[in-house]
């Protein structure tokens, strides 16, 4: 390998060593030689300026010539990106992807992220895809597969987010764009949420509010959800079809998860025309939308636990020895337990699903962790520092259905970290970094912090929950094994669904510390003793 004179025009956009492999490359650099671009030497100093010189100048006419023809021509529709911008997206694209590689990154989510989490149905077509919605194609294969998938260098992968996230702001908040292909486009954004490695970005809970907010203004979310004045002229002529009651559900989805992981209260809660998309999906969906429909019924069942048990209210405290509480409690499990019954059996053996189940209770008996001070801590980011060490409920008592939650709570942990640990690595990639990761690392978060309750010298919880019952150990070696597997399909951890599950070896570690000094001062009891 040899270094080159003059970096290629790639090269030096990138400012990136260009490095020329053997004769067989035809003369062509290694990086344009794998990414499949036209390895041209750059220009020189002088030259580059005067060539920037001519484009600034072209680009100068172009928009002379636009604003010209604004006058009788509308720039931009309501209905999707204005031409020239949609040249724009797929230039980018077209520059760090191949359509040969694009065509397979369609097949890719088709058959995995958009299998796994259909919040989304893609043509397979791709000439379609790029003439119809560039933007919802830019989105899906910049945040939806890892760069490994992508074939590019790890900088390459950075552009992309960065140009990808620029672009969509620019289209909402800069022009003011409203399309059902932009509500897309934000929502993909925000369940396989990605951040360039250098610079900010917008995080998934802004891109959220705002596929909602468009969502909304299109006039897709129904009556009782009226549209703003500014959007009077952007809403949707067909605010019905089947497009527009799938994406309206998966908003919901995307907000109801980010309030119930944030506790926040809900912006969107569940209406009568929420039930009617649902109903319309499961009547006249596609096959995908069958697992669609199920997930948003467990969103809408833990949205309804919240709203019972005032887990986004943290001002308000409910005392889960109150007699009215395990009432409630018991309303909710048979609730939970109806659902899972009338699954499909189609997707009944869903993987995916087990493991909401099993979170919806845990989000049911966490009120036997509560009190009056420590409820903000049950929010992300489930880190050691939000442990709430010393804040635990120290009931003089343990009454037989205390006990019967604070059981059910550990097993319940114990089956979310169980489930995942089973499943196919390929799998828990596809599945959304916004809510799948962090649930798994809630499911440990709460199983340590009812350990750390438990073993508390001064607390009664002990009496029911003995040390051995939690098998931290176990479950943080079974997450450590998943971890690894990821980590062998995203070894650059570009996903971020890699790096919640890498960051379970934060509680791993906090949980060894703990028991070092518990077990330090078991050892001097005994001696005084």
């Amino acid at each position: 390998m040899r270094r080159r004179n003059r970096a290629c025009e790639e090269c030096h956009r990138l400012k990136i060593k260009c490095d020329v492999g053997s004769a067989l490359l035809g003369g062509a650099c290694e990086r344009c030689n794998r990414n499949n671009l036209e390895c041209v030497p750059a220009a020189p100093r002088l030259q580059r300026d005067r060539i920037n010189e001519l484009e600034t100048l072209v680009q100068e006419l172009r928009s002379a010539l636009r604003d010209q023809s604004s006058s009788t021509t509308p720039s931009r529709s309501p209905g999707g990106l204005v031409e020239g911008h949609s040249h724009s997206v797929l230039s980018i694209l077209d520059a760090r992807i191949p359509l040969s590689k694009q065509q397979d990154l369609v097949r890719l989510f088709a058959h995995h992220a958009g299998s796994a989490w259909p919040v989304v149905c893609l043509p397979m077509d791709l000439d379609r895809i790029r003439a119809k919605c560039p933007m919802l194609l830019l989105s899906v294969l910049t945040c939806s597969v890892t760069h490994e998938a992508q074939g590019t260098d790890l900088d390459v992968h950075d552009e992309l987010v960065r140009e990808t996230m620029h672009i969509l702001g620019d289209e909402v908040i800069g022009k003011g764009q409203r399309s059902l292909e932009l509500v897309q486009a934000l929502l993909v954004a925000t369940f396989w949420n990605k951040v360039a490695r250098r610079g900010q970005q917008a995080s998934c809970y802004q891109l959220i509010q705002l596929a909602a907010d468009m969502a909304i203004d299109l006039g897709i979310a129904g009556p009782s959800l009226r549209p703003s004045a500014a959007s009077y002229f952007s809403q949707l002529k067909d605010a019905t079809s089947l497009g527009a009651r799938r994406t309206w559900l998966a908003c919901f989805v995307a907000v109801s998860t980010s309030s119930i992981s944030t506790r926040r209260p809900h912006t969107v809660t569940w209406n009568g025309y929420h039930h009617l998309c649902l109903e319309y999906l499961e009547d006249q969906g596609e096959p995908s939308d069958i697992l669609l429909c199920q997930i948003v019924r467990i969103t809408q069942l833990i949205q309804e636990i919240s709203n019972h048990l005032g887990l986004c209210q943290l001002e308000n405290y409910v005392d889960v020895n109150d007699h009215g509480t395990f009432a409630t409690i018991k309303t909710l499990k048979n609730k939970v337990d109806a659902w899972a019954a009338q699954i499909p059996i189609s997707i009944a053996s869903s993987q995916t699903l087990i493991v909401w189940h099993h979170v919806a209770m845990i989000h049911i008996h966490e009120l036997v962790l509560h009190t009056p001070t420590n409820k903000a801590s049950f929010a992300a980011p489930f880190i050691p520092g939000r442990i709430p060490v010393k804040d635990f409920p120290k009931p003089p008592s343990i009454t037989p259905p205390l006990k019967q939650a604070l059981i059910a709570i550990v097993q319940h942990c114990h089956a979310v970290i169980s489930t995942a640990a089973e499943m196919d690595p390929a799998l828990i990639l596809s599945l959304p970094s916004m809510c799948f990761a962090p649930n798994i690392l809630y499911a440990l978060f709460v199983l340590v912090t009812a350990m750390a309750a438990a073993t508390d010298p001064a607390n009664t919880y002990g009496q029911c929950l003995p040390k051995e019952c939690f098998r931290i150990e176990e479950c943080v070696l079974k997450l450590r094994i998943v971890t690894a597997s990821i980590k062998a399909l995203d070894p650059m951890m570009s996903c971020f669904t890699t790096r919640f599950f890498d960051a379970t070896g934060w509680l791993e570690e906090w949980y060894n510390d703990y028991i070092a000094i518990l077990r330090r001062y078991e050892t001097n009891l005994t001696i005084q003793n």
